[in-house]
This record gives structure tokens, sequence and C-alpha cells, in this order.
């Protein structure tokens, strides 16, 4: 084997172990976001691009959550 064979065979074991950590770097964020109740805000831009259904179901949500009921007037009762 000549020596630039195995530079390259290094820098392709290198650069997939840079993309797995950067994948168990989100899959580690999305679960500690979800934990924490801070998921809409850290991986909202992610869910919008991968799951736009689930994105514009996750706002609907949290609109009628914030939705209050009306507070009756004291003449009502």
């Amino acid at each position: 084997m000549e020596v630039g064979a195995i530079d390259g065979i290094w820098i392709l074991f290198l650069s997939l172990a840079v993309v797995a950590g950067f994948l168990g770097l989100l899959a580690w964020a999305a679960a500690r976001s979800r934990r924490r109740g801070i998921g809409a805000s850290m991986m909202g831009p992610f869910e919008q691009m991968w799951l736009p259904t689930a994105a514009e179901s996750r706002i609907e949500i949290q609109l009628q959550q914030e939705r209050k009921k009306p507070v009756e007037s004291p003449d009502d009762l």
C-alpha cells in the first residue's frame, strides 16, 4: 500500500466521525430540549425544514393554549 492510500483512509474515517458526531449532537439537543420543554425554540427551524405539517400543528396547538376563556362581567351574574 502506498502512503497516500493510508492518508485517504484516515481522512475518510475522520470525515465519517465528524458527521456522526454532529448527528449525535443534534439527537442529544433534541432529547434535552424536549425534556426541558424548550423544543419549539431550539428545534423549530429543523422541524419546519423536514416536517412542515408537524410545525404547523405545533403552532396551532400553541395558539390554542395561549387563548384564554373570556372573563364574565359582573352584570352577567
